[in-house]
């Protein structure tokens, strides 16, 4: 918070609220609310009156002229032949009516009219005058209507009183009308000095306002602008000393990054050739049965060769044994070849290369690789392929080399435990959602309590002669594919490892689905 000396000396911060009103403060607001009420109770009835003033006087300028028409209907009724006498006799009662209504709203109210029926005593007066005169011309016009369209008498009688009242009445009428016009003109002057009286007051209101809250107000901004602009540019200053340093840490990140992808590239490297010393490793340690393998195929093709010789020695030869052993001396070829083929790709020194294999295929060749070895040691290695797997994206050589570990610690395993019927499978299965699983399993010593934890470290191992490095590698191999390894151990029963890999989400089609 930004603390400032205000021009009275006192400290004030920046963002914090002003204190109550002053004294002078609550002067000016009971000021304001004053004259609010003044204009409430004084000029809005004043100007409420003056509008029910114009109804007034000309209602009361019509009577007039309603008695008028009143006794030229009456001489009109008196003069007209009896087929006519009717026509004017509506006309005579129309006028009657609305000039008795008038008179009743003029002097009792009558909203329809906007007429309020509140008279002055003056003006009470001058209609108690003129109450005779209003009264002996209702009558006297109320019975020549009664007469209907004959003329008598009554009539006739009744057409001089309304001919007699006619001038005192409007003479009265006159004054009436008079009356309202001065009163009216009473009320707009005494508005206008109520006006006059509230705009001055009005004005000293304002420049009590001005003086007492809006100079103090416009002061107190002017400092709480001032210390805002001091707290934007301090505010700016670190923003700028936070950009800096985010620009230096953010820099320095760079920096890490490059190192970090400097040393996975240089790990990756280093996993690569030590992979591959594994893998080159383990077909030294196989020389023997992949010789004993290979010599199979080739003992045959130099026996079949022979036979062909002799066989083409003779004076007529036998074609179609001939031809049936060079079939099978191709057959030998063929399989020594492929078992080259598989040497050669597993312990081949080339880039990763992620392509979709099928799971079925990539455990059949690992098992024909190594099937010569293990059955030398007079172990049955056997495979339990699930059918109809899907495929997976991942390096074929690089999960074989997994595959190849697990087996290899398997035939160690069972060799060590010495039972009458060793035997290693290798199975696939469909994992979790979106995985499958590859498990090879033993029935050797199984792993000792207090070692599950060790299994994975680098450099562990139960054999004097192993480097401990090849559950470590299958490992980092795995959860390079985004995969888990894992294994289930019962001491005395044997060990079951499992690796997990997603699948690419197609149906393997191509899945030969055989079981071993």
């Amino acid at each position: 918070m930004i603390r400032r000396r205000n021009r009275t000396g006192a400290i004030s911060e920046a963002g914090r609220p002003p204190g109550p009103p002053s004294r002078p403060a609550w002067l000016a607001m009971g000021l304001i609310a004053a004259l609010l009420l003044a204009d409430r109770l004084l000029v809005q009835p004043s100007m409420i009156r003056l509008m029910s003033d114009a109804p007034v006087i000309n209602v009361a300028g019509r009577q007039r002229m309603l008695s008028q028409r009143l006794a030229k209907a009456a001489l009109a009724v008196s003069v007209t032949r009896s087929g006519e006498r009717a026509r004017h006799l509506d006309e005579l009662r129309r006028v009657l009516e609305l000039w008795a209504r008038s008179h009743r709203g003029l002097r009792r109210g009558d909203a329809f009219r906007s007429l309020p029926g509140r008279n002055s005593e003056s003006i009470r007066r001058a209609f108690d005058a003129l109450e005779p005169d209003y009264r002996r011309m209702r009558d006297a016009a109320s019975t020549i209507i009664r007469g209907g369209s004959g003329w008598g008498e009554e009539a006739e009688a009744a057409l001089h009183v309304i001919l007699e009242a006619e001038d005192d009445y409007l003479w009265r009428m006159d004054v009436i009308v008079g009356l309202y016009e001065r009163e009216a003109r009473g009320r707009v002057d005494r508005l206008l000095q109520t006006g006059w009286a509230m705009t001055a007051t009005n004005l000293i209101g304002l420049l009590v306002v001005a003086l007492l809250i809006l100079r103090p107000w416009a002061r107190l901004i002017r400092e709480q602008f001032a210390e805002l602009r001091d707290a934007r540019d301090e505010l700016e200053r670190r923003v700028r000393e936070r950009t800096a340093s985010l620009e230096r840490a953010n820099e320095a990140l760079r920096i890490e990054s490059r190192e970090r992808e400097r040393a996975d590239r240089r790990h990756r490297e280093l996993l690569e050739r030590f992979s591959h010393v594994s893998r080159t490793n383990v077909i030294g340690e196989m020389a023997t049965g992949l010789a004993h393998e290979l010599n199979q195929p080739l003992g045959a093709i130099a026996n079949y060769a022979e036979g062909c010789l002799v066989a083409l020695e003779r004076p007529r030869p036998a074609i179609g044994e001939v031809r049936a052993a060079l079939d099978r001396i191709l057959a030998m070829t063929l399989r020594a070849g492929e078992i080259i083929r598989r040497i050669r790709r597993f312990v081949s020194r080339q880039g990763p290369a992620v392509e979709r294999v099928e799971p079925n295929a990539l455990v059949a060749e690992v098992a024909d690789l190594l099937r010569g070895e293990v059955e030398r040691l007079g172990i049955a290695l056997r495979t339990e392929l699930a059918p109809d797997l899907p495929g997976v994206e991942c390096d074929p050589v690089q999960v074989q080399q997994v595959l190849v570990n697990l087996v290899r610690n398997a035939t160690d395993a069972v060799r060590a435990m010495g039972v009458e019927a060793p035997q290693i499978v290798m199975a696939t299965v469909r994992g979790g959602p979106g995985q499958v699983s590859f498990e090879v399993s033993d029935n050797g010593e199984g792993i000792a309590g207090g070692r599950e934890r060790q299994v994975f470290d680098a450099f562990f191992s139960t054999r004097a002669d192993g480097m401990g490095m090849g559950l470590a590698i299958s490992r980092t191999i795995v959860e390079a594919h985004q995969g888990r390894i894992e294994f289930e151990s019962e001491p005395g029963v044997g060990t079951v490892f499992r690796v997990s890999i997603p699948s690419d989400g197609r149906d393997d089609a191509g899945t030969d689905g055989l079981h071993r």
